[in-house]
């Protein structure tokens, strides 16, 4: 409802200690642990009201509520700014480190709206681990000037998510990496989720 709006604000919570091996990730994502919890919250707040470019991809199999997930992110980027841009990768993260991609358009979104699966701009199993990957999704941001990149998957999506995001922290890269849960094997459920789409 808050994206809905256009009207948004970020509210920061406290870090969340991960329950177990909390060492151990914080060895593998130095550069982003220990970052406050946020929420998305309806409210006036100070985020910039500039044109932004932002990418979305899906990952893992495919879940109803893909098409939707994407038609409204579509317009809350657009509710923003009229002159923001929405990027489709295709095949799924594989798509963001070869540079296959399409601009969403209303057009494109309307064909799909409110209809289940992910045909829109397809899905893919790939990873983003390697350091070619990793560069590859680097050279693509750049090039599209993206500000933003929203992954849709499950938890081995999420997990590229996470990698991608710190290593744009590490190398100070302008790119907001946003994880958006999807399964349909409910197994993404905890105390912060209490249900994903899919």
């Amino acid at each position: 409802a808050s994206l809905a709006s256009g009207r948004v604000k970020i509210e920061k919570g406290p870090f969340v200690e991960p329950k177990a091996d909390a060492a151990e990730i914080q060895k593998l994502f130095p550069s982003t642990y220990g970052y406050p919890q946020v929420k998305i919250v309806e409210g006036d707040g100070d985020l910039p009201t500039c044109p932004l470019c932002v990418g979305v991809v899906l990952s893992g199999g495919p879940a109803a509520g893909g098409h939707n997930a994407i038609a409204g992110l579509f317009d809350a980027v657009k509710a923003a700014n009229p002159q923001s841009r929405l990027i489709g990768f295709l095949g799924g993260p594989k798509g963001i480190f070869t540079g296959k991609w399409v601009e969403l358009t209303a057009e494109t979104i309307d064909k799909y709206r409110n209809s289940g699966g992910f045909d829109m701009i397809g899905s893919g199993r790939d990873k983003i681990e390697t350091p070619e990957q990793l560069e590859g999704c680097e050279k693509t941001a750049k090039e599209l000037n993206l500000n933003a990149l929203v992954i849709i998957g499950g938890d081995d999506s999420n997990t590229n998510a996470a990698v991608l995001a710190e290593y744009c922290a590490a190398k100070k890269l302008p790119l907001q990496v946003i994880g958006l849960p999807k399964t349909i094997d409910g197994d993404m459920r905890n105390e912060f989720i209490d249900m994903s789409f899919g």
